[in-house]
């Protein structure tokens, strides 16, 4: 499933490490990543936005929303800024998903 994200909350994207699930999390929530000392909680977008679940990311996009840092777990990334080749796919509104996550 492509989809795209505002470029603003972005802040880094690194390569998925091993993740701690969280008994009791919403479905598409898969667990926590320790990214330099730091926890942080990795959805899964393509699940969260309806699609079938796609096993563990390759990679996670660090964004930050109301002063709070989540990682969108996707199976790759095809571009930075500018517009993505062919079809943009499903928009992925990062607070929305930022509010629902870390509630």
């Amino acid at each position: 499933m492509a989809c795209a994200c505002d470029l603003e909350p972005v802040r880094e994207i690194v390569r998925a490490r091993p993740l701690v699930r969280l008994p009791g999390a919403l479905s598409w929530v898969v667990g926590l990543m320790n990214l330099r000392g730091t926890m942080l909680t990795v959805v899964d977008v393509s699940r969260r936005l309806g699609a079938a679940p796609h096993g563990a990311p390759a990679f996670v996009v660090v964004v930050e929303s109301g002063g709070k840092r989540l990682g969108l777990g996707v199976e790759a990334v095809h571009s930075v800024g500018g517009e993505m080749e062919g079809e943009m796919g499903q928009w992925c509104d990062v607070d929305a998903i930022a509010r629902e996550a870390l509630a």
